[in-house]
């Protein structure tokens, strides 16, 4: 009887999130080849979106008013949210090919995405946002007087046309952000520490605070490289990528994370279009309530504590109150 070597591999029953790349199939080569391919798959597609881009800038882009949002602006946050969302079909490729196992594992431990889950997390997460934004605004208040921002609509059109971008586009670029940094970094760490060997190292690698901790920091980390004065940022980042990391371990699934990811980038790239400032999202990005990177205050951390803490709490709450799945209960997930 032959035996069919693209099958899936099974998930053994009873696993935490962070586990389920750790199949019958697994050896020790496979977390390298998995960043190799990945690295090498990214590479072309963004070889591929550069060039795309270079062509629309030489054929048009030229903005519609002077002082206004221009459509330049729009067609590289279009390009730039395209590219970051490519993640996501190269994750679900690496987890198929690569680790011989059903893609959907990547996303929860009941082997896809669990969209009513996903719907109760969304609403909460607008409770942090609004209260990052309030806070925000408390704390502005008390600083000293400053000038008033000026919001530059442009034309009724072109805003239109950049919510229109928001809306389509940072929903697939958080999905695709959260699949790799709290699904593939997360399952590639969790998958190293051996079933079989007792050993206290191995009960480390097993346990979900190593992949907890790669898989919230190494966003911040790469920050910190290229900004290297921003501690407040980046202090504010590993909150955040800590936050996201934990409960996706504590609910068995990435579609906590993706909740507040998505509301929180809509609502920063929304006030980025409304104030005129879409080209700042390419030089940094902002934290919830408006806040944008680059301030580089014990706001920006204060900020991201109130939001990560409060979520974090109503969510597991909730999670704890329906019963959401941690583990695989089925050897074919």
């Amino acid at each position: 009887m032959r035996t069919n070597l693209f099958a899936c591999a099974q998930i053994p029953e009873g696993e935490s999130y962070h586990r389920l790349a750790r199949t019958p199939r697994f050896r020790w080569w496979v977390p390298p080849l998995a960043l190799l391919v990945f690295a090498v798959l990214l590479f072309f597609l963004w070889v591929g979106v550069v060039v795309v881009m270079t062509i629309v800038a030489i054929l048009g882009g030229s903005g519609l008013a002077p002082d206004s949002v221009r459509v330049g602006e729009i067609a590289g946050l279009a390009f730039g949210l395209a590219a970051i969302a490519l993640l996501a079909p190269v994750t679900l490729f690496v987890a198929r090919v690569v680790q011989w196992r059903r893609p959907g594992s990547l996303i929860s431990v009941t082997g896809r995405m669990r969209w009513g889950w996903l719907a109760r997390c969304v609403l909460v997460a607008a409770v942090p946002v609004t209260a990052g934004a309030a806070l925000l605004l408390a704390l502005m208040g008390d600083g000293p007087a400053e000038a008033p921002i000026t919001v530059d609509y442009g034309t009724a059109e072109v805003l239109a046309a950049a919510l229109l971008v928001i809306v389509l586009l940072v929903p697939l670029q958080s999905v695709a952000e959260e699949m790799t940094l709290r699904g593939m970094v997360m399952q590639l760490v969790g998958s190293l520490g051996s079933p079989h060997d007792d050993s206290a190292f191995s009960r480390v690698l097993r346990s979900p605070w190593p992949a907890v901790l790669a898989g919230g920091t190494l966003f911040a980390a790469l920050y910190a490289a290229t900004h290297p004065g921003d501690l407040w940022n980046t202090a504010a980042l590993a909150v955040l990528g800590l936050g996201m990391a934990w409960v996706t371990w504590r609910t068995g699934g990435l579609e906590a994370a993706i909740g507040l990811h998505v509301v929180n980038s809509l609502v920063q790239f929304s006030l980025c279009a409304v104030e005129g400032r879409l080209a700042d999202v390419g030089t940094g990005m902002v934290l919830g309530g408006g806040l944008p990177l680059g301030t580089n205050t014990p706001m920006t951390l204060v900020l991201a504590l109130v939001q990560v803490g409060l979520y974090l709490l109503l969510v597991t709450a909730m999670a704890r109150r329906h019963g959401v799945r941690r583990r695989s209960v089925t050897t074919q997930v």
